[in-house]
């Protein structure tokens, strides 16, 4: 029942998907990767809830560890890709590379050399969050500073408000989450693990209406973090 009621709360990604296909003009130009993840998203979540609802059926132990795996990745090379094209370390190509190569790394020693794509492991899924926090805040405080008259029209400004609500909270989850693998579940781990998807669900309104009124703008280049 908990995996159903879950479900059906991750199908709130239809609402930025279904905006950004209606106002796909403003999505080409500005925010296709991050669109793409979406959909990518989406299609994780079908994947996710029939591996889980088909081992349940069998009186088996259904888990989604496998595919959210490989997606948490997917979703690291797409928004830093996207924060790229927004202007982060545009203009040095070596240390982006870095910067997006180094949690690669880290991902493949932790899923596959030490085998722990089978289970939720905590080391990546926090790197990369806080990774996005911070540059998403860097792209923010950069967007205050160059176009501050038409902040909230400005779908890049949106999108990141969406994405330091997200992770910030997803490093606070994989806290949560790991301490109850090591002890009794407590009220406040258990709350900040339920809490999760409605969270998903605000962010997931947030991004519907950063598509919704955003608007093509001026080329502006950040490099600060």
């Amino acid at each position: 029942m908990v995996s159903i009621i879950n479900f059906v709360i991750s199908q709130s990604i239809w609402i930025p998907i279904i905006i950004g296909l209606v106002r796909f003009k403003i999505i080409k130009s500005e925010c296709l990767p991050f669109f793409l993840l979406l959909v990518i998203g989406l299609f994780t979540e079908f994947i996710s809830f029939l591996l889980i609802r088909y081992a349940n059926h069998g009186h088996g132990y259904g888990s989604n560890a496998v595919p959210t795996n490989i997606f948490v990745l997917i979703e690291w090379l797409l928004l830093a890709y996207q924060l790229h094209s927004w202007g982060f370390l545009k203009k040095r190509k070596e240390l982006f590379y870095i910067f997006i190569s180094a949690p690669v790394l880290i991902w493949i020693v932790e899923n596959i050399i030490l085998g722990k794509i089978v289970v939720f492991s905590p080391y990546f899924r926090i790197l990369y969050a806080f990774l996005i926090a911070l540059v998403s805040i860097s792209e923010i405080n950069y967007r205050i500073t160059h176009d501050n008259k038409n902040l909230f029209r400005n779908p890049k400004f949106i999108i990141c408000i969406g994405l330091i609500l997200f992770f910030v909270y997803q490093i606070l989850y994989e806290w949560a989450y790991q301490v109850s693998l090591i002890e009794a579940p407590m009220g406040f781990t258990t709350s900040i693990i339920s809490l999760f998807a409605y969270i998903n669900v605000i962010t997931n309104i947030i991004f519907g209406i950063a598509f919704l009124v955003g608007r093509e703008e001026k080329e502006f280049e950040f490099e600060s973090l």
